[in-house]
Parts: structure tokens; C-alpha cells; sequence
């Protein structure tokens, strides 16, 4: 399976609060994505923060990923930031199984059989974490899409087309999201996989 993505910052900012990050692992994937609260520099700073740790926790953990684990790390080494809401997702490609959480308002599906789309949980990493975290899990199929954007992409099955468009490449169907449906007044990231 392959990721690409595409982000911009808001109109009138040098640097995106959003972040994302697409690792491989000995069996599988790992895709984060981080949208700082608020933009500018002070969110970027909160995203670019949760990364780096989630980049630490990977080299000591390149064959096993626990979900609720790094999700409390991150929260502990963002307190002090302006926090950041997250979503997490790993593809073990071994197992055959997605796994994922989501914190705060990002959006994370997976097109499937039948559509996919974890519970995400109130709450900002860094600041207060809900009291309860949901990982869901579901098989991994031959042609699966995978689906992930910050709260600055309107939400619109149309962009399921784009996602599943063989004559875009992954990047270029992030950034054709990003043109038809990112907000204007918020920094906007997407990621796709199939």
C-alpha cells in the first residue's frame, strides 16, 4: 500500500499547524496526523512536538506498535504546548488488520467492503485526554483506501472519487482535496493510501 499526502498552512501564515507522518515498519505502516490548535507558529510547534516523539517511539518499537502507549506519550511530551488533536492509525500487514484511535476532531476512514470509520473521542492531547479512547480494528483487504484530513477539509463523500482515482497519484489526490474541499480559514492536511 502506498501514502502520499498534501497540506497547506491558512491563508496569510508562513508555516501549517497540521503535521503527519508516514513511518514503515517491519510489518506495516504507521500514519499519524497532528493538527496544532490554533496555526501559525505556536501549533506547528505542538504537531512538529508530537512527531518527533512518535519518530522516537518507532526506532525502539519498529515490529510492535501499541496505539494507547505512544498516544500517552505524546500526550505527556505535548503538556505545555498548546496541545494537538491526533489521529493514529497502523496498517500490520502481516496480521492483515488496521488499528487505529483518533483524539479531537481529525478524520480517519478507511474505504472497504463497506466504509470504515473509527470513533474519534473528544478531548486535545497534551491538555486533557477523554476518558475513554477507542481503537478500533478491522480487516485489512486487497484495495483498500485509506482516508485521513484535519478539520480544515469539508467533509464530502465526492472526495472518496478523488481518493480512488488510479490516474492520480496518492499526492496528487491529496492535493486535488485540498483544492476542492479545504476551508480557507483553517490550515488543511490530507492523506491518502491505497
Amino acid at each position: 500500500m502506498i501514502f502520499g499526502a498534501f497540506g497547506r498552512p491558512i491563508e496569510g501564515e508562513l508555516v501549517s499547524g497540521d503535521a503527519y507522518r508516514i513511518r514503515n515498519m517491519e510489518h506495516g505502516r504507521l500514519i499519524a496526523l497532528a493538527d496544532g490548535l490554533g496555526h501559525g507558529a505556536a501549533a506547528a510547534e505542538a504537531s512538529q512536538k508530537a512527531l518527533s516523539i512518535i519518530d522516537r517511539y518507532v526506532i525502539g518499537h519498529e515490529s510492535e506498535v501499541d496505539l494507547m502507549d505512544l498516544l500517552r506519550l505524546c500526550h505527556a511530551g505535548l503538556v505545555g504546548t498548546r496541545g494537538a488533536v491526533m489521529g493514529l492509525c497502523h496498517l500490520n500487514l502481516k496480521d492483515r488488520i488496521w488499528s487505529s484511535l483518533v483524539v479531537g476532531n481529525i478524520t480517519l476512514r478507511v474505504l472497504s467492503h463497506r466504509r470504515l470509520n473509527p470513533i474519534p473521542g473528544g478531548g486535545i492531547v497534551g491538555y486533557k485526554l477523554p476518558k475513554v479512547v477507542h481503537i478500533a480494528e478491522w480487516p485489512y483487504c486487497e484495495g483498500d483506501i485509506f482516508i485521513s484530513h484535519t478539520d480544515g477539509v469539508k467533509e464530502d463523500y465526492g472526495m472518496d472519487s478523488l481518493a480512488r482515482d488510479q490516474g492520480l497519484s496518492v499526492e496528487q489526490a491529496a492535493e486535488r482535496i485540498i483544492e476542492k474541499y479545504g476551508a480557507k480559514t483553517d490550515d488543511a492536511t490530507v492523506i491518502v493510501g491505497r
